[in-house]
């Protein structure tokens, strides 16, 4: 069968990511229920496909949810918590399913792998399969997203477990990009003083001839089997988040309109960068249950993560966030100052939780314009005050 693009302007699309009782159903975006569904199609189940195998699996849909049927969809493709399955719309409520793991990497299955087994030894196969190639994508492959900063700064981050993992978090060294036509640019993988990686050369040039545009992602394999390390431009995705950046209002509302908020805004002070700890609104923790201390990642403009941690005050119960000098490097990352707001979106990446920087609000100057009406009034009475003295001067020369 041949593989058709992944995501196309023809077809609408929706992702949803695997959480803990994913098993028994899945929900259908209700924005993508309201817009393609509800209202056009009157049958009440679903047909699901994929490229790694010609069956056509038939799914019940109850409102905008997938039950009986799913389970054994998701058992045969071997889905786990953590993953992400994208949904194209291909018309008469068939549905093209990809599947990508926790490295954000697709999902390659084996042939033996995906059909539904009937031994226990096939089972064990088609599983040991699949993982080891998704752990061999784990260690081959990123994503990335352009954007205005990477794009003007001319350098574009590498996750750092990725750079670890691969020996490229020592020093410089020199690469190589390759876009999907083949041609490639010399570039080189550079280390800050924080331990960030970065690519810093030929990457505008590499994303004008690739059309990569802001907000566009795209994933990167790593051939090394040449004397230069590759990174091999291997999948595009033109499609713009659901929610890059929040309106005005629901900043304001720092609560987005589904059950559990995925936005907060938080504001910084002078004390919060100062020592490194910054506290969490109540109605955003509870909404998500974040109520026990642990490990939280916190990714910036640039898709760079920074390691920190949650806690929970001992007193009031409210949770924080305890980077250290690290919250006060994030925050000049993304180019926030004391008194300024940053939205975050909160991003469950299996068991890991991250902090995504979407927007930041600037401090209204309303202290400058106290100032100016406070200073403009001072003037007006020093000047009644003058007129009046001058006045009585001059009832006083009369008489």
């Amino acid at each position: 069968m041949e593989k058709a693009s992944l995501l196309t302007p023809a077809n609408p699309h929706f992702f949803q990511p695997l959480l803990t009782g994913f098993q028994s159903h899945l929900n259908i975006p209700v924005t993508f229920f309201s817009k393609h569904i509800e209202g056009k199609h009157e049958g009440k189940t679903v047909k699901l496909r994929s490229d790694c195998s010609d069956r056509t699996w038939k799914v019940k849909m109850e409102g905008h949810r997938l039950t009986d049927g799913w389970k054994e969809f998701a058992k045969a493709h071997d889905l786990r918590v953590g993953d992400v399955v994208i949904f194209r719309h291909e018309g008469d409520m068939l549905f093209h399913v990809t599947a990508f793991g926790t490295s954000f990497c697709e999902i390659q299955y084996a042939p033996s792998g995906i059909h539904v087994k009937v031994k226990e030894e096939s089972e064990e196969i088609g599983e040991s399969s699949r993982r080891e190639k998704e752990s061999s994508s784990k260690l081959t492959c990123f994503s990335q997203s352009v954007t205005a900063s990477n794009l003007s700064r001319g350098a574009v981050g590498v996750p750092l477990d990725f750079a670890r993992r691969n020996g490229l978090n020592k020093g410089r060294r020199v690469i190589a990009l390759r876009n999907q036509e083949g041609k490639t640019w010399e570039s080189k993988l550079k280390r800050t003083r924080s331990g960030q990686v970065f690519i810093c050369r030929n990457w505008r040039s590499f994303c004008t001839a690739s059309k990569l545009k802001i907000r566009d992602s795209f994933q990167f394999k790593l051939l090394e089997n040449t004397e230069t390390p590759v990174f091999q431009l291997c999948s595009l995705s033109k499609v713009k988040p659901k929610k890059e950046t929040l309106s005005e209002s629901e900043e304001d509302n720092v609560v987005d309109k589904t059950e559990t908020p995925r936005f907060v805004k938080i504001t910084t002070t002078a004390s919060s960068l100062e020592i490194g700890k910054q506290h969490l609104p109540v109605h955003f923790t509870r909404g998500n249950k974040l109520n026990k201390p642990g490990k939280i990642v916190l990714v910036d403009k640039d898709k760079v993560e920074w390691s920190m941690k949650l806690n929970q005050d001992s007193r009031s119960g409210t949770m924080y966030i305890m980077g250290g000098t690290a919250w006060k490097s994030f925050c000049a990352a993304n180019g926030v100052v004391v008194g300024e707001s940053l939205t975050l979106e909160l991003i469950r990446r299996g068991m890991i939780l991250l902090l995504k920087f979407c927007s930041k609000m600037e401090q209204p100057p309303f202290k400058t314009k106290a100032r100016k009406h406070k200073r403009a009034r001072v003037q007006r009475l020093t000047r009644e005050s003058r007129s009046e003295d001058d006045v009585s001067s001059q009832e006083g020369i009369v008489k």
